[in-house]
């Protein structure tokens, strides 16, 4: 387990002792949140904003929010709370820019290579989700349906996540969006009712998604998948499928 050995409490309204700040600054640039320190500058003791901001990111990922505006996300780290044992945990969440896939891998994450927009930022635990359901579909549906849609994923969380415009949430890289598959191998550009829509592929990629340890829920306006359990209708899900994983239990 990374030891992280604090003093006092560390971040918003904290004791911020200039070791205990400092020793919390790396850990959490160790996990990714890198812009908290100037690239060439070493970690000091002082507690600014922007990490402040970084601890309640960090809060709102291993509480299982979507957004980071939670009073449970107070940017405070108490020696022995929660917060300071994730940051611990051999499987605290990684901030990542996301995998871009391969159609062999059976997902390609479309986002990574859009210069439209920049949400291709998220926790390690959504890649590794994103890698396995891909996995499972390949294996369960694209090898006997081989000229299928593989899965296409759009946007996750911008770089250093929080409010984005586009979005109410996906501000923590816990959640992603789906384009539609279609049935001529392509995906996205079409709602659910359009009759090129394949709901085989979109039925087996939720199946996939929704196997794997982490899997929360999925937001989809397709009834009949809806009917089978597989997603929850939610308004503006009509051309994407939302899905959204949990945390792990801390290790």
């Amino acid at each position: 387990m990374p030891s992280l050995k604090i003093s006092a409490s560390v971040g918003r309204n904290g004791v911020n002792k200039v070791k205990d700040v400092v020793k919390t600054k790396r850990r959490l640039v160790a996990l990714g949140f890198k812009w908290i320190i100037p690239v060439g500058k070493r970690a000091d003791g002082k507690m600014g904003p922007e990490t402040i901001r970084a601890i309640q990111l960090f809060q709102a990922i291993k509480n299982g929010f979507d957004i980071v505006a939670n009073l449970k996300n107070d940017g405070r780290i108490d020696p022995g709370g929660d917060t300071h044992l994730w940051l611990q945990a051999t499987n605290a969440p990684r901030w990542i820019r996301m995998p871009a896939g391969t159609v062999s891998e059976g997902y390609v994450n479309d986002e990574v290579a859009d210069t439209s927009d920049n949400h291709d930022f998220g926790t390690d635990w959504l890649a590794n989700t994103l890698r396995a359901t891909g996995a499972a579909y390949k294996a369960s549906f694209l090898k006997a349906n081989p000229r299928a849609s593989v899965l296409r994923v759009n946007d996750t969380s911008m770089p250093r996540g929080g409010d984005t415009p586009d979005h109410a949430g996906h501000e923590t890289g816990l959640v992603c969006d789906v384009f539609l598959p279609r049935r001529d191998g392509g995906a996205g550009g079409i709602v659910v009712t359009h009759p090129k829509y394949d709901r085989a592929a979109m039925r087996a990629m939720l199946k996939a998604f929704l196997a794997q340890p982490l899997a929360d829920r999925v937001l989809l306006n397709d009834s009949v998948l809806v009917s089978e359990g597989l997603c929850r209708p939610a308004a503006g899900h009509e051309n994407h499928a939302h899905l959204e994983i949990k945390p792990p239990l801390r290790k």
